[in-house]
């Protein structure tokens, strides 16, 4: 495996349907995704990812219904990204500056283009874990939430595949992906993103103080370029330890399974 690209399965190329010019909506099903009970069980803080006996029924339910419960949309669009500012904090992509920061500007650097992304499972599995804890059930909907993030992120992973296939296609490279209120990237800036895209795209909005709706949603970007590469997530590049990304890499870093 090319060690400059994200684990690209032989099926991460999903169908995409261009809507304008360099925004495309891409197809992926839940079963395209990779969910199992051992990151399950790690994202619950069980070190060797074995979810007790008294969950593991829950769990299987749980699984049961969420293909059914998720409506997963998710797309991104293409723009020329000029060279980063002097001070290396900001880039300017389709006509807009971006103050992404100095960690993702040097990402970014060899990069021509930047893809940004949206993706979502939709409103449903939040929407069942609240009733679940409003009847008095915590556990199942604590569990149910913890899933629906979990899948959240296994979509994000599907479309960052996607896109470095398709783009490998055209003959270029892409790095890692980077969102809003990480690596010092502000999250008021999801409102600049957002305008990149026709409104109401993938189904999600954003209120006034940058929050998605549906919550169980992802945005970012990625770099493209001839020269770009994908590298190993180095949260040590970033002080902020008690960054929820960086925990969340630590879990995902442990699967068992999806790798090349």
């Amino acid at each position: 495996m090319d060690v400059n690209t994200p684990n690209v399965s032989m099926n991460s190329l999903f169908h995409q349907v261009e809507i304008a010019p360099e925004v495309f909506e891409v197809t992926i099903r839940f079963d395209d995704l990779t969910i199992n009970k051992h990151e399950i069980g790690l994202s619950l803080g069980y070190a060797e990812g074995i979810i007790p006996k008294h969950f593991n029924v829950m769990v299987d339910e749980i699984l049961l219904q969420a293909p059914h419960r998720c409506n997963i949309r998710a797309g991104y669009c293409v723009l020329p990204l000029k060279n980063q500012t002097v001070r290396l904090n900001s880039i300017e992509a389709g006509g807009t500056v971006f103050q992404v920061q100095k960690i993702i500007t040097a990402q970014l650097r060899k990069s021509e283009f930047a893809a940004f992304f949206l993706c979502t499972i939709g409103p449903a599995m939040e929407t069942w874990s609240k009733e679940l804890l409003r009847s008095g059930d915590p556990a199942m909907g604590y569990l149910v939430d913890v899933v629906a993030s979990i899948a959240t992120e296994a979509v994000t992973d599907r479309l960052h595949d996607h896109i470095s296939s398709y783009m490998k296609s055209r003959g270029m490279s892409i790095t890692n992906r980077y969102s809003p209120g990480y690596c010092g990237w502000s999250v008021a800036e999801q409102h600049l993103l957002f305008s990149k895209f026709p409104p109401g795209f993938c189904g999600i909005k954003l209120t006034e103080t940058a929050l998605m709706i549906p919550i169980k949603s992802v945005s970012g970007i990625i770099g493209i370029g001839a020269n770009v590469k994908w590298r190993k997530y180095l949260c040590d590049t970033c002080g902020i330890k008690e960054c929820t990304y960086r925990a969340s890499r630590e879990v995902r870093s442990k699967r068992t399974i999806g790798q090349n």
